[in-house]
């Protein structure tokens, strides 16, 4: 009877153990951002901070009006860096998989991003994303878009160096090793999505107080070349985080509530819902036939 008793009780253990690593293998929601298309045309200009400016007035009254929070600081000026979107010219294999191949260039440091979103966040928790390099950073988000659609994403950065060369499949394989398992062509090519190098200029410092968290603003306009007074996209988006994702039901509820209250600033919004991303992979139609 002992003997039974023990075995029982082992395989119970076994069980709990097994089912803990099944749990753990899925990385906590690290951070929630939220994100709404603003109309480009309302911040053409040498000077995009003053209707940046007007819109965090405005803003500051839709919080008010909606969840009475208190809110603090203002837009600045924050990051001025080139963008480039990387894919098999064609066939767009990485997009077909549902990942996103992104390098970002600020005075001279150039850094990439491996991104996989996904609708499911099973899928795109136990999705493959770590980086070679020593300085590689991973990070499982909510991406929460109008109306409210919430898609999973599971993404690493890592730096690279000037000279590394971006040319073809084997270049984003070797950087990012999960990559490996959809047994890409190692020497097919790839080039700048729709041949864009964006100018993306971000500015940031404003918040919002939600109780436990604070949530950050940026608004961020994006310029076919770094010349350019005329943004092709813009976007606000507020963000919170918790490396636990120890969200409290009035955070959640706030955000929310903030969220859908931003959609009815109907003088500042733009009249498609494209995001930055779909953005580039459209604006050549050819660059994936």
């Amino acid at each position: 009877m002992m003997n039974i008793q023990l075995l029982f009780k082992s395989l119970f253990l076994m069980g709990l153990l097994a089912s803990s690593a099944l749990v753990s293998a899925l990385p906590d929601t690290s951070a929630r951002e939220y994100k709404i298309l603003l109309n480009p045309s309302l911040f053409n200009g040498a000077n995009p901070e003053i209707a940046i400016a007007s819109y965090w007035t405005d803003l500051q009254a839709v919080i008010q009006s909606s969840i009475n929070r208190s809110r603090s600081g203002s837009f600045t000026l924050d990051k001025v860096r080139t963008v480039k979107f990387y894919d098999t010219p064609s066939t767009c294999r990485l997009r077909a998989n549902d990942f996103i191949f992104r390098e970002r260039v600020e005075n001279g440091q150039r850094e990439v991003t491996l991104k996989y979103r996904s609708p499911d966040r099973y899928v795109s928790g136990y999705q493959d994303m770590q980086g070679t390099g020593s300085d590689a950073e991973t990070k499982f988000e909510d991406d929460i878009s109008t109306p409210f659609v919430v898609s999973y994403s599971h993404s690493t950065k890592q730096s690279i160096g000037s000279g590394k060369n971006l040319n073809n499949m084997d270049d984003p394989i070797g950087l990012f090793s999960g990559l490996s398992a959809y047994q890409f062509n190692p020497n097919e090519s790839i080039t700048l999505v729709g041949g864009l190098s964006i100018s993306e200029v971000v500015y940031s410092g404003a918040s919002v107080d939600l109780g436990s968290k604070v949530a950050t603003f940026d608004l961020t306009l994006w310029y076919l070349s770094a010349n350019s007074t005329t943004p092709v996209t813009a976007e606000i988006s507020y963000k919170y985080a918790d490396s636990n994702a120890d969200y409290s039901q009035n955070v959640v509820t706030r955000a929310k509530t903030l969220f859908m209250a931003m959609q009815t600033m109907s003088a500042w919004l733009a009249t498609n819902s494209m995001t930055k991303t779909n953005f580039v992979y459209t604006y050549n139609p050819s660059f994936c036939q």
